[in-house]
């Protein structure tokens, strides 16, 4: 026995031994595609973040050397830069600078975008830029200014414009280093650390701690060095002194630097792009490096783990153990994702050679794959809602903002389209209306041939419900002028939307048969917001993309939330007894 015992144990230990030193590569080749992963995807954000704006002012280039007539005396100027504004909501300002520095710009205010003309012919800064532009070809970012007097720096993309090859101007787009601080900064699902973007080596673009702002800067000094933020870790990433081992260059461009700070090793990884500016970006992150590799940590304790095994002799029960425990696992995370209805992510279960494990597996994928069938005639959203509400859901009275939309002409559109044609087109456009409508937390009731009818403040009450129904209006506004963009191209004609919205007390709750029940609203604002949106024929033009009646309920509630609409008087609306004054959203 002593025998076959030394034997178990030295074949155990045999096995350990090739089993570490494979984890050991493995756990540093994770180490090293984990760094990686996440330069990577700070960059990914970072081009997300600045590529649209880029790929706007592009957009507005070609829109304005297309056209005849000088830039500013283009009466389309203003709605060109506003929608190039609203595009890349991220830049503060779009503006076009002609040769003799007269502007007309599109900034981002608190009541909204505005546009209007100036005289920059005084600013030496401008004039700079836009002499800059005159002798480049291409866009890049990298100019810098300070806006006064609160001393928020701004960076800048700047693009000549040219028609015949002749020098019109120049395009701007302004971003601040505060707003991309912000963004770089947001939290992000299984992201940890500092994230920063450096200019070069000493001076900082983006950073946690220029969120709000850093008093001292000027035109002289734009830009904040690494050791004036506050950030001490960030301050000794070039000391030297502090570095403890050598720098390590993973792939793809990426850094590894290990700084000492206060007796703790700190992390440093980052990476070099030169495409944005004539100064390369530094982009990365630093983290304490038990935090971020916690997995050598936890490989130190291995050799340790591995005997108390090979003493225990407990390999093979470990071996059960895991072979019950892995599937159980899979089981109960397939529960839970079926518990929150994310049905589309639920694993499939393996077989094991436990056959009760593998009925309950079995019994577990046929229930999901019912539900998946259910799941397409009910909104999910909407039943996480009732779900988190728990109980029976009764009839209520309650307040809430209910729109209608309908696509203007759709039975001469479709009259002649193929059935398969028309269903996917109605496909696409409901897909539009629902993603704007469930991104303000709104709740899409039913489709009604070619219309939509969805409502806000119920199952769970929403105090702005008025507010979060017009900012779904002007996403839809948004998206649905960039569809049609698509299909003027594509050679099909546009849609043009009407949409009715009213707000006011309505019944809710589940309406129906006892085997079959809907969660809707019914009462007099359905109606009313069904007849505004009938109205809005008589009130638009034909060319309108999108036109929305509201009531005055609606727009007083709404306006609160720093969203316009101008009054049309008193209307009389079909089957109401009276008038009610109604008002046009604006919708861009």
């Amino acid at each position: 026995m002593a025998a076959i015992g030394g034997l178990v144990a030295a074949a155990a230990a045999l096995v350990f031994l090739m089993t570490y030193h494979v984890a050991t590569l493995n756990t540093t080749e994770l180490v090293r595609d984990k760094a990686e992963l996440v330069i990577d995807r700070i960059e990914q954000r970072i081009r997300g973040h600045l590529e649209p704006a880029t790929a706007g002012l592009g957009w507005l280039k070609a829109a304005i050397e297309a056209r005849d007539m000088a830039p500013l005396d283009d009466p389309e100027l203003p709605l060109m830069l506003s929608a190039s504004l609203a595009a890349a909501p991220q830049i503060s300002t779009v503006a076009f600078i002609s040769d003799d520095l007269q502007v007309m710009r599109a900034f981002s205010a608190r009541s909204g975008r505005s546009v209007r003309r100036d005289d920059w012919s005084d600013d030496p800064g401008i004039r700079r830029q836009v002499e800059a532009a005159r002798d480049g070809l291409a866009a890049r970012w990298g100019q810098f200014f300070v806006a006064e007097p609160v001393g928020e720096t701004f960076l800048n993309l700047v693009v000549p414009v040219r028609r015949d090859g002749r020098f019109q101007g120049a395009l701007i787009a302004a971003l601040s280093i505060a707003s991309f601080s912000d963004f770089l900064a947001a939290p992000e699902a299984g992201r940890r650390g500092t994230p920063f973007v450096l200019r070069g080596r000493d001076y900082v673009l983006a950073h946690p701690a220029l969120v709000r702002g850093l008093a001292g800067l000027s035109d002289a000094h734009p830009l904040p060095g690494v050791a004036e933020i506050g950030d001490r870790a960030l301050a000794a990433l070039w000391d030297d002194d502090r570095l403890t081992g050598d720098e390590n260059r993973l792939a793809n461009g990426v850094t590894a630097r290990v700084v000492e700070i206060d007796g703790r090793p700190v992390v440093f990884l980052y990476k070099a792009i030169a495409d944005f500016d004539v100064e390369p970006w530094l982009i990365g992150t630093y983290l304490p490096l038990d935090e971020a590799a916690p997995q050598l940590a936890r490989l130190r304790f291995l050799p340790w783990l591995g005997l108390a095994i090979v003493l225990a002799g407990l390999v093979v029960a470990l071996l059960v153990g895991g072979a019950i425990s892995r599937p159980i696992g899979r089981i109960a995370g397939a529960a839970r994702r079926i518990r929150e209805l994310d049905l589309d992510a639920v694993p499939s279960i393996p077989r094991t050679a436990f056959r009760e494990l593998n009925e309950a597996g079995r019994a577990l994928e046929e229930m999901v794959r019912g539900l998946r069938s259910f799941a397409i005639y009910v909104p999910r959203q909407l039943v996480r809602r009732l779900m988190r509400q728990g109980g029976a859901i009764e009839s209520e009275p309650r307040e809430v903002t209910v729109i209608f939309t309908d696509i203007v002409g759709f039975t001469n559109l479709a009259e002649d389209m193929p059935a398969a044609d028309v269903a996917a087109l109605l496909n696409r456009h409901f897909a539009l209306i629902a993603d704007c409508v469930e991104a303000e937390e709104g709740t899409i009731d039913k489709y009604i041939g070619d219309a939509v009818m969805a409502f806000w403040g119920a199952p769970e009450p929403v105090p702005d419900h008025a507010a979060r129904a017009c900012r779904a209006v002007r996403r839809i506004a948004v998206a649905l002028r960039a569809d049609n963009l698509e299909r003027t191209a594509a050679g099909l004609p546009p849609i043009h939307v009407r949409i009715g919205i009213h707000s006011g007390m309505v019944v809710v709750g589940n309406i129906g048969a006892p085997t079959r029940m809907n969660y809707t609203v019914i009462g007099d604002v359905v109606n009313a917001a069904e007849r505004l949106e009938m109205l809005c024929r008589e009130c638009c033009g034909p060319d309108a993309d999108i036109f929305a009646l509201t009531s005055a309920v609606t727009a007083g509630a709404a306006a609160g939330a720093g969203i316009a609409s101008r009054s049309l008087g008193r209307r009389a609306l079909r089957g109401r007894h009276g008038d009610m004054e109604i008002f046009a959203l604006d919708t861009d």
